[in-house]
């Protein structure tokens, strides 16, 4: 089999639509790839080798990011979500102490950066050719005791030889499953035992990179460091049950261990260590945001609680410089180790958990009258189309709080029973109750992956995925510099609870969400599941025009438009779809209303290319699976140029120095990389190289229609409706005579006219012009009742559309003066059908 260097492979995983031509359906191509509103390229596949060390990139690829090795290196880093003998074993990779680990790897790799910022734009060759260098981004780790992890020891006191999740508080080892044989009617149990190393990091999944002082001098952490968590569990599939066929099983195992690991790697030092006051309990993702306080941090902690059920979106609150015993720690003395000075001067030796939590009032606001901590009543609400779309929270502790290496705890005796805890009487025992005074924490399928955080770091606000539910939260900490710390009654140093502002900004009922395709997106025919040939208009496989199970999320901002770029992870068979969302970054509503855009889909049981057996990498063709892009990140930053011609520098980008370049750039000048996960793709190198499973991380750009939202309100006194791209103006006019009904239209911010607004004094109406002549026609005759109130936007006028512009319809109404404006065809012929006093004036201007 031929071996490819990392970024020889050009042919593309994602696709724009089923391959329904032969070209489409060759082994080493690309399918279509004529995408509607994004432009990909591969930047490297799984199985792929370094040319210099041998070492194959590893997979699924999932948690990724990029910033500058030096001014004229890109280092692009993503870590692989991989289950050792749960899946695959991937190659050992050893560390300074020799100790080896198998399962995720995290893999640097370092592109020229003049050859990656024109990367999407030329015609240039495969990645390959900007290749650099690769690597693992650490060769060292501390556990979850605080040791350096050494080489694997049976010996119980000696817990440098230990990996947390297979191994007790008191340093035992538990060793993974031997196998037997099948035995009548008793099937065959696999080894679960590791070959490939000493132990395996669990399922590395979202990740994400902070930069040192990010929200201003001494606000956030302290160093560049990159976060990371083991997720889910291990327990049933790893380990045996201990009392043969139960009541115990292999998960109670697992809760006896130290849990998974939540992990800080020093990106300077090439150092990652556990962090338990993160939790043991598995995260999908840990995700920093500004605290507004030089003293604190704050981590928002995304899933999976150990896969115990249910419990509260949460967040971490850590205070820098404090050890775990409340004092604090000197960074110049000798006798503190590096650990404990990295730990604590970045907030991660003395905090805790915090879980969202509501009161009686307001949970009756939401329409749930059985507030029961131990059902998932944020999953019920986030269901109920009817349901308020605004709420108000705070977020609370449990009494656990770790307290330092010396007192190791088992992950079952952590915060992660506490948060369903009420003093209900179960099997017979009646339980503490952990729920915060007048409160009861907002409880939920723990299925929460990715967040993404305000890209404004003036803001503490986020923005949540709800996987299990396919809602989207966003959560505003507006009181937050207050409340840090000087909410603190008890006198611990921790902040008793947080207030927050809630938005759902999707429910997760069918027609929360449907997508514009571009006329791409196209599902294979299926008699049953298919008949109609589909697109990703809806989920087909779920027949819902709603998010289903989403996953990867970034919140992009630039200086025309804020927008998400979710991913999927619901195992459809059609292709799991890729896509973005304009959101007003007031309101967080989506704009236009309800309407995401369609950027890509990927694999599928049924989709043509597997069923003929055919990958991006030749010979790598495993079998028809499903697949999942997971996550992206925006490297504009990187690859702007400035005036005269240069780059950024790194110092230049210190802070938050990548945020300020990126919001002054135009979104279609905007560059991201993403990753996705193929394991259909998994044969051919991939297996030969112990890479695990297939995938690619690709650089793309997006296309999306920008501009400024035009609202429309109802006068509800003379029927009339009223247009602003003021969200004060809109605001303070909802609720006075006027009810607020969706975004007209987009301003274009790349319009070529001027849009002038009048008022109308006479009847109260505004007219909208792009008409030079127009409006000088307008102003000379006050006697019309016309009065200039300024420009509202750029737009395109009547005569000088551009392809793919939209036209905006004019209307008047003789009897009462008033103008209208709309792009819906239908509502303008029934306005002009019949007896109506609507007069058609054509097309108004373009957007």
């Amino acid at each position: 089999m031929p071996t490819r260097n990392i970024g020889q492979t050009v042919a593309l995983m994602p696709e724009a639509s089923t391959a329904n031509q032969q070209s489409e359906l060759l082994d080493g191509k690309s399918g279509d790839t004529n995408f509607p509103y994004a432009k990909f390229k591969v930047l490297a596949t799984v199985g792929e080798i370094d040319p210099i060390t041998k070492k194959a990139l590893t997979g699924y690829p999932d948690g990724n990011a990029a910033w500058l090795k030096d001014n004229n290196t890109v280092r692009v880093v993503y870590q692989s979500e991989s289950y050792a003998t749960m899946s695959n074993e991937t190659y050992p990779w050893v560390m300074e102490t020799g100790v080896k680990f198998t399962g995720s790897h995290i893999h640097a790799i370092d592109y020229d950066r003049s050859k990656f910022a024109s990367f999407l734009s030329n015609n240039s060759g495969p990645a390959s050719e900007m290749f650099k260098a690769s690597g693992h981004l650490f060769d060292r780790v501390f556990n979850v005791f605080g040791q350096e992890v050494k080489p694997k020891t049976t010996t119980a006191s000696d817990l440098a030889g230990k990996w947390g999740n297979q191994t007790r508080p008191d340093g035992t080892l538990v060793e993974f499953i031997s196998g037997s044989p099948a035995s009548g009617s008793t099937p065959a149990v696999k080894d679960m035992r590791l070959t490939q190393g000493d132990f395996f990091f669990h399922s590395f999944c979202g990740s994400f990179y902070e930069t040192a002082n990010k929200y201003g001098t001494g606000i956030g952490f302290a160093d560049d460091v990159w976060l990371m968590g083991e997720e889910w569990n291990i327990g049933n599939s790893m380990f045996a049950d201990p009392d043969g066929s139960g009541p115990l099983k292999g998960f109670d195992v697992a809760n006896g261990t130290m849990g998974l690991a939540s992990m800080v790697v020093d990106v300077k030092n090439e150092v990652a260590y556990t962090a338990p006051a993160l939790g043991q309990a598995g995260y999908e993702k840990l995700l920093p945001m500004n605290s507004g306080h030089q003293d604190y941090v704050l981590i928002v902690a995304s899933g999976y609680n150990h896969d115990i059920n249910p419990a509260p979106l949460k967040v971490y609150v850590g205070r820098k410089n404090f050890g775990a015993d409340g004092k604090l720690i000197d960074q110049n003395s000798s006798s503190v180790s590096e650990r404990d000075k990295f730990l604590a001067r970045n907030g991660l030796l003395y905090g805790q958990l915090y879980g969202m939590a509501l009161d009686a009032s307001t949970y009756s606001t939401l329409g749930i009258s059985a507030v029961d901590a131990d059902s998932k009543m944020l999953d019920a609400y986030l269901v109920n189309a009817n349901a308020p779309t605004s709420f108000s929270a705070r977020y609370y502790p449990t009494s656990y709080r770790w307290d330092g290496f010396g007192t190791p705890e088992a992950v079952k005796d952590t915060e992660v029973f506490r948060w369903a805890q009420d003093g209900d009487t179960v099997n017979g025992v009646k339980e503490a109750n952990a729920q915060p005074t007048g409160y009861t924490f907002f409880n939920s399928d723990t299925k929460v992956e990715h967040s993404s955080v305000d890209p404004d770091t003036t803001k503490s606000r986020y923005i949540q995925n709800h996987t299990a539910s396919g809602g989207l939260l966003g959560v505003d900490f507006q009181k937050i510099k207050q409340e840090i710390a000087a909410n603190d009654l008890d006198k611990n140093g921790l902040p008793d609870y947080l207030s927050a502002n809630v938005t759902r900004i999707l429910s997760g009922a069918n027609g929360a969400l449907k997508l514009d395709t571009g006329n791409k997106g196209v599902g294979h025919y299926d008699a049953t599941l298919n008949p109609n040939s589909q697109t990703a208009e809806e989920h087909i496989k779920a027949n819902k025009f709603a998010m289903v199970s989403p996953d990867g999320l970034l919140w992009a901002k630039s200086s025309d438009a804020d927008v998400l770029i979710i991913d999927e992870d619901s195992g459809n068979d059609f292709g799991e779809r890729k896509f973005a969302l304009r959101i007003d970054p007031q309101t967080l509503s989506v704009l236009p209303d309800a309407t995401g855009y369609f950027l890509a889909q990927a694999g599928g049981t049924k989709n043509p290319r597997a069923l003929a057996k055919v990958a991006a990498n030749a010979g790598d063709f495993q079998a028809a699976r499903n697949s999942e892009f997971s996550g992206s990140w925006d490297v504009t930053a990187l690859v702007t140029r400035k005036e005269d011609g240069s780059f950024y520098t790194v110092d230049e980008l210190k802070g938050n120095g990548h945020q300020l370049v990126e919001q002054s750039r135009p979104l279609d000048e905007h560059v991201f990389i993403g990753v996705l996960q193929q394991s259909g793709e998994s044969g051919g190198a991939v297996k030969e190289n112990k890479a695990d499973y297939g995938g690619q991380i690709f650089q793309f750009s997006i296309d999306i229609p920008t501009g400024i939202p035009v609202y429309r309100l109802h006068d509800t006194k003379d029927g009339s409706h009223f247009f602003t791209t003021n969200v004060k103006e809109r605001d303070a006019l909802t609720g006075q005579n006027h009810s607020y009904e969706a975004v007209a239209f987009n301003l274009p911010s790349k319009g070529t006219q001027a849009l002038h607004r009048f008022h109308n004094s006479r009847s109260g109406g505004h007219l909208f012009t792009a008409n030079e002549t127009e409006k000088a026609s307008l102003i000379a005759n006050p006697q019309s009742g016309l009065v200039y109130e300024g420009v509202a936007g750029n737009v395109w006028a009547a005569g000088s559309a551009v392809a793919g512009s939209t036209p905006v319809y004019r209307l008047f109404n003789s009897q009462s003066g008033h103008h209208h404006f709309t792009v819906d065809q239908a509502e303008r012929s029934a306005l002009l059908g019949g007896s109506s006093n609507w007069t058609d004036e054509g097309i108004g201007f373009n957007v």
